[in-house]
């Protein structure tokens, strides 16, 4: 078997390399054994750095981790806008439709870093990267939501409450099948990713009606 190459010494990063070199490693630690087996210095060992290498980046844990979940964050944003791209232009139903189909796809394929982006518990509340990332999901949201109105004539003031609905369906959904509470009743599960993918789907077809109705 051949000898893998040596790591990196951390004085050959740049300091930019360095730093996605940890935020890389951080997300495979996560992705293998979960938030709760999270280390600074694992992270360290990964990248083939000194164990002072990530405070010095990052600060502490809380900084590395609040990295790597606005790096998600980003991820996400880019996967809503490649689906929406692909859906027509004139049809606010299939823009909303792409947006949650995007979120239950990324969270389906990036199960551990999805689950960190929102536990702020470990985040950082104030983390500007962070806060940027997560302004970005949110625009793309809304400003489907808004087209949405638009096309129904629904009155702007009801942008919060159908925000609110499309969220709590594709992420409560999603949710379920990652903590492996829809294996047992409908066969659904993160390691059945293609027939997860398509019942969120059909539940976005379903919550499409009540998104662009009037309430009673």
């Amino acid at each position: 078997m051949p000898t893998p190459p040596p790591r990196p010494a951390e004085d050959t990063y740049h300091h930019g390399a360095l730093r996605q070199a940890l935020i890389d490693a951080a997300e495979t630690l996560l992705a293998q054994h979960g938030l709760e087996a999270f280390t600074l210095r694992e992270c360290a060992r990964r990248a083939g750095v000194s164990h002072a290498a990530p405070a010095h980046h990052f600060g502490d844990a809380r900084g590395l981790l609040s990295a790597c979940a606005a790096n998600g964050l980003d991820r996400l944003a880019d996967t809503m806008e490649g689906y929406v791209s692909l859906a027509p232009d004139a049809d606010p139903t299939a823009r909303l439709r792409a947006v949650g189909q995007a979120y239950i796809d990324f969270a389906l394929s990036n199960r551990a870093l999805f689950q960190l982006m929102f536990r702020r518990d470990r985040l950082d509340p104030g983390h500007e990267a962070l806060r940027r990332a997560g302004q970005r999901v949110g625009d793309l949201l809304r400003s489907a939501i808004d087209a949405l109105l638009a096309q129904r004539q629904l009155p702007a003031d009801e942008r919060g409450r159908r925000i609110l609905l499309a969220w709590s369906v594709v992420h409560g959904y999603v949710t379920l099948v990652l903590e492996q509470q829809t294996g047992e009743l409908f066969g659904l599960d993160a390691e059945r990713g293609q027939a997860a993918s398509e019942m969120g789907g059909e539940l976005l077809q379903l919550v499409m009606a009540g998104l662009g109705h009037p309430r009673e």
